[in-house]
Formats: C-alpha cells, sequence, structure tokens
C-alpha cells in the first residue's frame, strides 16, 4: 500500500538520497566517517568543509551522495552546480517532489524566476500536498513581476538552520541508507528538541510500519494526530497501519478522512482499492484503484500498484487474458513489480496477493 512520508523540504529542511546499499566505506579514519561529518560540519553550517571532505574520503561515491552534495552547493549559493547534483539524484528518483523543488530553489537562487517556476510546479503536481512547492511557486511568480516592473529584490536566504528540521534530515539519510537504528535515533532527537514536530512522529511511524511493528506505528500516528488533525498524509498512513493489523473499519475511516481533507490525494484512494479487495468488494475495488489513476499525475510507482489492483479483480473475474495485460502495464511503470522482494518488504503484500500474482502467469519480455 501507498505511504507518504510527510517531509518539509526546501525552504524549509533537507532529506538525502542514495541507491538502497551501504555508503560507508570501511577502512576509513574517524575523520572520514560520514556521520562525523554531517554532525560536525554540516549541521554546523561548513558547508565547504563538507564537500573537502567528502571530496577527500568519498570520491569514489559521487552519485551515491549526489544530494548532500547538492544541498551544500545550494547553500554555498554554487546553483549550477547544485543543479547538476540533483539531476544525478532525479535519474534514480524520477518525478520526485523534494527534488525537483530543490531545483527549482537554486534556479530561484539565480533569479531565473522562468525556471524556478517550471520545477516549483513540476514538484506540485508530483504532489498536490505538498503546500511549499505551491508556495514557492508563488514567491518565484511574484519576484518574476517585481524584477519586470524593476523593483529591486532582497536577497534570497534559505533557512536550514531549525535542529528538529536537522534532526529529521538526519533521520532520512539513514534510513535511506538502511540503518534504521540511526535513523530512529535522529527522529526521536528531533521530537526532543520540538515535541511539536509532527513530521517526525509520522517519520518514526513509518519506519516502525515498515518494521511490522504495527503497536509502536499506531502509537506515533495518534501522537501526531493530537498536533494537526488536518494532515491527509497522516490519515493516510494511519489507515495503513490499521490494514496491517486487519481493523478494516478504521483504516476505511482513515483513508476517507484523507481523501475529505485533500480530494486530489491518489494514495488512500489507491489504498481503499486493496481494502476492498481484501474484503471481495471488487466493483468498489475496481472503482477506487481507477479513481486513484484518475488522481495520480506523476507517480509511476503508485500507478504500478493501482495497476496490479486491476490485474488482481480481472483475474477473480476469471478474465485471464485482461490480467495478464495488467499485469504487463505494472511492470512496464514499474520494474520492481517483478521483484518478490519488493512486493512482500516494501508493498507488504500477503501470501494470498504473492500467489494470485503468479497465478496470473508470466510476462513475456519485449522483443527489440
Amino acid at each position: 500500500m501507498a505511504k507518504v512520508k510527510c517531509v518539509v523540504f526546501i525552504l524549509l529542511a533537507v532529506q538525502f538520497f542514495n541507491n538502497g546499499h551501504s555508503i560507508f566505506p570501511q577502512d576509513l579514519s574517524y575523520e572520514s566517517d560520514l556521520e562525523y561529518i554531517l554532525t560536525e560540519y554540516y549541521i554546523l553550517g561548513n558547508y565547504e568543509e563538507v564537500i573537502r571532505l567528502l571530496h577527500k574520503h568519498y570520491s569514489g561515491y559521487q552519485n551515491e551522495l549526489a544530494y548532500l552534495y547538492g544541498l551544500c552547493y545550494l547553500k554555498l549559493n554554487m546553483n549550477k552546480t547544485a543543479i547538476d547534483y540533483f539531476n544525478i539524484t532525479l535519474a534514480e528518483h524520477e518525478n520526485n517532489y523534494e527534488v525537483l523543488n530543490n531545483i527549482g530553489a537554486a534556479y530561484f537562487q539565480e533569479n531565473d524566476y522562468i525556471n524556478a517556476m517550471k520545477y516549483f510546479h513540476l514538484s506540485f503536481i508530483s504532489n498536490t500536498d505538498y503546500e511549499i512547492a505551491r508556495d514557492n511557486y508563488n514567491a518565484a511568480y511574484e519576484s518574476w513581476i517585481s524584477e519586470r516592473k524593476n523593483e529591486s529584490l532582497r536577497p534570497v536566504i534559505i533557512p536550514f538552520t531549525e535542529k528538529p528540521t536537522m534532526y529529521n534530515s538526519l533521520g532520512w539519510f539513514y534510513y535511506y541508507s538502511g540503518d534504521f537504528h540511526n535513523a530512529i535515533y535522529y527522529f526521536k532527537k528531533s521530537i526532543a528538541e520540538d515535541e511539536k514536530y509532527q513530521f517526525a512522529y509520522i517519520a518514526l511511524a513509518y519506519i516502525y510500519d515498515e518494521e511490522n511493528n504495527f503497536e509502536a506505528a499506531l502509537n506515533y500516528l495518534k501522537e501526531a494526530e493530537k498536533i494537526d488533525e488536518n494532515n491527509p498524509d497522516l490519515y493516510n498512513n494511519l489507515g495503513i497501519v490499521y490494514y496491517h493489523v486487519s481493523d478494516y473499519e478504521n483504516s476505511e475511516s482513515a483513508f476517507r478522512k484523507a481523501i475529505s481533507l485533500n480530494y486530489r490525494f491518489a494514495e488512500p484512494y489507491n489504498n481503499l482499492g486493496f481494502l476492498y479487495f481484501e474484503k471481495n468488494e471488487y466493483t468498489l475495488s475496481e472503482e477506487y484503484f481507477k479513481k486513484s489513476m484518475a488522481m495520480n499525475l506523476a507517480n509511476q510507482s503508485l500507478k504500478a500498484e493501482s495497476t496490479a489492483g486491476l490485474a488482481f479483480i480481472n483475474m477473480k473475474n476469471n478474465a485471464v487474458d485482461l490480467a495478464l495485460t495488467y499485469k504487463a502495464s505494472s511492470i512496464k511503470l514499474d520494474y520492481r513489480m517483478n521483484d518478490i522482494i519488493y512486493l512482500t518488504d516494501k508493498l507488504k503484500w500477503d501470501g494470498r496477493l504473492i500467489e494470485l500474482w503468479n497465478a496470473i502467469g508470466p510476462v513475456s519480455k519485449p522483443r527489440f
């Protein structure tokens, strides 16, 4: 089911990406340890030293650390270099709204408001709940208007200094590195700094759900709900945890709450599709998978999930050929739909779904 990480980003926060494998060389001195570089230099704002140390100790890992490089160059107002590194990350994380937003921020600092608006717009349509991109688009538009009137522009300052935001960002960095222990540590450190920082609660719930610790995930989401009851991402994730503990009544209620807060939010429609499929309500299931696809403007992975859902429904209706067509389309949208580990660990498909997926049959490889 489709979760939402709910991470505030540029102009308010930062996040890091890698390719899902270890990026830490094993035979380096303590000075070269990446955690040391982040905590002793990055958090303190010494971005030139971060880049120097990365070049010295991690020269062979520039693609994996491209996002960190990009953030440092962005902070140093070296925007064209920052864009180059962000594009490396974007190639691996296609249509990622945070990366698109950061490219927009780099263009904004270059006073290139046309390109800034383009990337802020792309970011927003990739995730219409991401209000930061919308606000940034408006700021770029206002600056463009002011420039046309020959009004002087104030210097642009991107505030990365809030400690809860920094700790939350480090939490996501370690999450993407596969180091859940340190990720949890920094998310909790973010909450210790500001007990009302909702994003850290949602992040912790995200990790605990992934580790199948549904009780802990539920507790953190309930704490997040006390902070802000108007966050659709929160209720989508809450619905997923209830689904995983087979509390379908509360799961359905949470997904519908998410939709009531943002009717164009594609993820809860998709998740309701799987919920109704689990309840053998195939007509409703098909309706919600199709609604999700109609609302989904750019998320290929989510569209692959919904398409797989339609394959399941057709299989149940004995339309095997159509089921196979949908399965092929799903795998074409996201190759990971053909990876059993991804389906079980990330999407958390149970044995029933895996068995049905396999029963649809193999997808022929295209000929060239």
